[in-house]
């Protein structure tokens, strides 16, 4: 018997857009949520890549996402990461989604257009569904 996983880097992606959507910060609003840097770039973004993870077991396996928050100012950019590291904190029961694991806090990144960001690791462990 085995399992097959969902794409985790697209759940995230449609799990904290839909999140920020209902948030009534002023930091959360106009928030893209992606998995690439637009061109032309967003003021205010959250970017996630899925940086690997292994196999746990037939059904479950940890998937370790890298998370960049941009904002226009340095303050936006820290409270919008908090909220972001907040809602995915809150993610296991949602979906496919089992624990949360945060392995790198947030961190300034220096990049070369001088938009503030900020970057984080967390892992998600995720179950899958049984192939048939």
């Amino acid at each position: 018997m085995t399992s097959l996983f969902p794409d985790i880097e697209a759940w995230a992606v449609n799990y904290l857009r839909a999140e920020l959507s209902g948030r009534s910060e002023p930091f959360t609003s106009n928030v893209l949520v992606s998995n690439q840097v637009p061109n032309p770039r967003q003021e205010r973004m959250v970017i996630i890549r899925r940086d690997g993870g292994t196999r746990q077991s037939v059904a479950h396996e940890v998937a370790r996402l890298g998370i960049r928050v941009f904002a226009g100012n340095d303050e936006d950019a820290a409270d919008l990461t908090a909220m972001v590291r907040a809602l995915l904190a809150a993610s296991p029961g949602s979906g496919p989604v089992r624990r949360y694991t945060e392995i790198a806090g947030p961190a300034r990144l220096l990049e070369a257009s001088e938009q503030p960001v900020r970057y984080f690791v967390a892992e998600l462990t995720v179950r899958g569904s049984a192939l048939s």
